[in-house]
Protein backbone atom coordinates (compact mmCIF):
# COMPACT_ATOMS: atom_id res chain seq x y z
CA UNK A 1 0.00 0.00 0.00
CA UNK A 2 1.20 3.53 -0.78
CA UNK A 3 2.10 5.66 2.22
CA UNK A 4 -1.14 7.57 2.72
CA UNK A 5 -0.82 10.64 4.96
CA UNK A 6 -3.43 11.37 7.63
CA UNK A 7 -4.28 14.32 9.88
CA UNK A 8 -6.32 13.71 13.02
CA UNK A 9 -8.59 16.46 14.38
CA UNK A 10 -9.74 15.27 17.81
CA UNK A 11 -9.86 17.16 21.13
CA UNK A 12 -9.43 14.01 23.28
CA UNK A 13 -5.67 13.42 23.67
CA UNK A 14 -6.10 9.72 24.55
CA UNK A 15 -8.29 9.05 21.53
CA UNK A 16 -5.81 10.90 19.28
CA UNK A 17 -3.04 8.64 20.57
CA UNK A 18 -5.16 5.51 20.00
CA UNK A 19 -6.10 6.64 16.49
CA UNK A 20 -2.46 7.32 15.66
CA UNK A 21 -1.45 3.84 16.86
CA UNK A 22 -4.26 2.07 14.96
CA UNK A 23 -3.58 3.97 11.73
CA UNK A 24 0.18 3.46 11.99
CA UNK A 25 -0.29 -0.30 12.45
CA UNK A 26 -2.46 -0.31 9.32
CA UNK A 27 0.32 1.37 7.30
CA UNK A 28 -0.93 4.96 7.29
CA UNK A 29 1.36 7.88 8.15
CA UNK A 30 -0.10 10.31 10.68
CA UNK A 31 1.51 13.64 9.77
CA UNK A 32 -0.32 15.83 12.24
CA UNK A 33 -2.84 16.15 15.04
CA UNK A 34 -4.92 19.09 16.20
CA UNK A 35 -7.38 19.71 19.04
CA UNK A 36 -9.60 22.35 17.41
CA UNK A 37 -11.21 22.84 14.03
CA UNK A 38 -9.54 26.11 13.04
CA UNK A 39 -6.02 24.85 13.76
CA UNK A 40 -6.84 21.60 11.96
CA UNK A 41 -7.99 23.50 8.87
CA UNK A 42 -4.74 25.49 8.78
CA UNK A 43 -2.74 22.27 9.14
CA UNK A 44 -4.75 20.55 6.39
CA UNK A 45 -4.19 23.44 3.98
CA UNK A 46 -0.48 23.55 4.79
CA UNK A 47 0.35 19.83 4.89
CA UNK A 48 -2.15 18.58 2.25
CA UNK A 49 -2.87 15.09 3.61
CA UNK A 50 -4.80 12.48 1.69
CA UNK A 51 -7.10 11.68 4.64
CA UNK A 52 -8.51 13.72 7.53
CA UNK A 53 -10.23 12.17 10.54
CA UNK A 54 -12.45 14.79 12.16
CA UNK A 55 -14.30 14.58 15.46
CA UNK A 56 -17.71 16.26 15.30
CA UNK A 57 -17.37 18.06 18.64
CA UNK A 58 -14.25 20.15 18.01
CA UNK A 59 -13.90 23.56 19.69
CA UNK A 60 -13.40 26.88 17.82
CA UNK A 61 -14.80 25.44 14.56
CA UNK A 62 -17.01 22.36 14.82
CA UNK A 63 -15.93 19.15 13.19
CA UNK A 64 -19.07 19.21 11.04
CA UNK A 65 -18.11 22.66 9.66
CA UNK A 66 -14.52 21.52 9.15
CA UNK A 67 -15.62 18.33 7.39
CA UNK A 68 -17.81 20.32 5.00
CA UNK A 69 -15.00 22.76 4.17
CA UNK A 70 -12.55 19.92 3.52
CA UNK A 71 -15.13 18.01 1.45
CA UNK A 72 -16.37 21.00 -0.57
CA UNK A 73 -12.83 22.19 -1.26
CA UNK A 74 -11.63 18.70 -2.22
CA UNK A 75 -8.76 19.21 0.23
CA UNK A 76 -8.67 15.53 1.30
CA UNK A 77 -10.75 12.48 2.04
CA UNK A 78 -12.66 13.22 5.22
CA UNK A 79 -14.20 10.85 7.76
CA UNK A 80 -16.34 12.37 10.52
CA UNK A 81 -16.20 10.68 13.93
CA UNK A 82 -19.11 11.23 16.30
CA UNK A 83 -20.93 9.76 19.25
CA UNK A 84 -24.32 8.20 18.52
CA UNK A 85 -25.97 11.04 20.46
CA UNK A 86 -24.42 13.56 18.02
CA UNK A 87 -25.88 11.95 14.89
CA UNK A 88 -28.48 14.72 14.47
CA UNK A 89 -25.64 17.23 13.90
CA UNK A 90 -25.13 15.93 10.36
CA UNK A 91 -28.79 15.92 9.33
CA UNK A 92 -29.81 19.51 10.04
CA UNK A 93 -32.21 21.30 7.70
CA UNK A 94 -32.98 18.08 5.81
CA UNK A 95 -29.84 18.40 3.68
CA UNK A 96 -28.11 15.34 2.26
CA UNK A 97 -24.91 14.29 3.98
CA UNK A 98 -22.16 12.95 1.73
CA UNK A 99 -19.34 12.61 4.26
CA UNK A 100 -18.64 9.16 5.74
CA UNK A 101 -19.49 8.92 9.44
CA UNK A 102 -17.80 6.64 11.96
CA UNK A 103 -19.77 6.25 15.20
CA UNK A 104 -17.76 6.12 18.46
CA UNK A 105 -16.73 3.84 20.01
CA UNK A 106 -15.22 1.90 17.13
CA UNK A 107 -12.48 -0.69 16.83
CA UNK A 108 -9.41 -0.82 14.61
CA UNK A 109 -11.13 -2.93 11.95
CA UNK A 110 -14.03 -0.49 11.54
CA UNK A 111 -11.72 2.51 11.54
CA UNK A 112 -9.39 1.09 8.91
CA UNK A 113 -12.13 -0.27 6.67
CA UNK A 114 -13.97 3.09 6.74
CA UNK A 115 -10.77 5.03 6.03
CA UNK A 116 -9.74 2.68 3.22
CA UNK A 117 -13.18 2.71 1.60
CA UNK A 118 -13.47 6.49 1.90
CA UNK A 119 -10.04 7.05 0.40
CA UNK A 120 -10.74 4.68 -2.51
CA UNK A 121 -14.06 6.40 -3.21
CA UNK A 122 -12.49 9.86 -2.98
CA UNK A 123 -9.71 8.82 -5.38
CA UNK A 124 -12.31 7.55 -7.88
CA UNK A 125 -14.24 10.81 -7.63
CA UNK A 126 -11.09 12.86 -8.26
CA UNK A 127 -10.26 10.65 -11.23
CA UNK A 128 -13.74 11.07 -12.68
CA UNK A 129 -13.67 14.84 -12.14
CA UNK A 130 -10.30 15.00 -13.88
CA UNK A 131 -11.67 12.99 -16.81
CA UNK A 132 -14.76 15.22 -17.05
CA UNK A 133 -12.54 18.33 -17.08
CA UNK A 134 -10.32 16.79 -19.77
CA UNK A 135 -13.37 15.95 -21.89
CA UNK A 136 -14.76 19.47 -21.43
CA UNK A 137 -11.42 20.91 -22.52
CA UNK A 138 -11.31 18.56 -25.54
CA UNK A 139 -14.83 19.61 -26.52
CA UNK A 140 -14.00 23.30 -26.14
CA UNK A 141 -10.83 22.81 -28.20
CA UNK A 142 -12.77 20.99 -30.90
CA UNK A 143 -15.35 23.82 -31.08
CA UNK A 144 -12.63 26.47 -31.32
CA UNK A 145 -10.70 24.49 -33.97
CA UNK A 146 -13.92 24.00 -36.00
CA UNK A 147 -14.69 27.72 -35.84
CA UNK A 148 -11.15 28.65 -36.89
CA UNK A 149 -11.23 26.08 -39.68
CA UNK A 150 -14.48 27.63 -40.95
CA UNK A 151 -12.87 31.07 -40.94
CA UNK A 152 -9.89 29.81 -42.97
CA UNK A 153 -12.19 28.01 -45.42
CA UNK A 154 -14.21 31.18 -45.95
CA UNK A 155 -11.45 33.81 -45.96
CA UNK A 156 -8.79 31.83 -47.85
CA UNK A 157 -11.11 29.75 -50.01
CA UNK A 158 -9.73 26.46 -48.63
CA UNK A 159 -11.27 23.04 -48.41
CA UNK A 160 -11.90 21.68 -44.90
CA UNK A 161 -8.90 19.34 -45.05
CA UNK A 162 -6.63 22.12 -46.34
CA UNK A 163 -7.70 24.46 -43.55
CA UNK A 164 -7.07 21.78 -40.92
CA UNK A 165 -3.65 20.92 -42.42
CA UNK A 166 -2.70 24.61 -42.43
CA UNK A 167 -3.59 24.87 -38.74
CA UNK A 168 -1.63 21.70 -37.95
CA UNK A 169 1.44 23.02 -39.76
CA UNK A 170 1.23 26.35 -37.92
CA UNK A 171 0.87 24.49 -34.64
CA UNK A 172 4.01 22.41 -35.30
CA UNK A 173 6.00 25.33 -36.69
CA UNK A 174 5.23 27.62 -33.74
CA UNK A 175 5.27 24.74 -31.22
CA UNK A 176 1.95 25.69 -29.70
CA UNK A 177 -1.32 23.79 -29.35
CA UNK A 178 -3.97 23.63 -32.04
CA UNK A 179 -6.25 25.41 -29.60
CA UNK A 180 -3.83 28.37 -29.40
CA UNK A 181 -3.55 28.55 -33.19
CA UNK A 182 -7.33 28.38 -33.54
CA UNK A 183 -7.82 31.13 -30.95
CA UNK A 184 -5.28 33.31 -32.75
CA UNK A 185 -7.11 32.81 -36.07
CA UNK A 186 -10.46 33.66 -34.48
CA UNK A 187 -9.07 36.74 -32.69
CA UNK A 188 -7.33 37.96 -35.86
CA UNK A 189 -10.54 37.49 -37.85
CA UNK A 190 -12.63 39.38 -35.28
CA UNK A 191 -10.11 42.26 -35.23
CA UNK A 192 -10.11 42.47 -39.03
CA UNK A 193 -13.95 42.46 -39.07
CA UNK A 194 -14.19 45.27 -36.54
CA UNK A 195 -11.47 47.36 -38.18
Amino acid sequence: MERVRVIIAEKDRVLRKNLREMLTRAGYVVIGEEEDGMSALKMIRTMQPEIVLVSADLPVMSGVELAKIVEDGRLATVVLMLDYAEKDMVYRNGEKWSIPVLVKPFDEFHLCSMVEYSYATYSKILGLESEVNRLKDDLETRKIVEKAKGILMKTQNLLEEQAFTKMQQLSMKKRVSMKSIAQAIITSHEISKSG
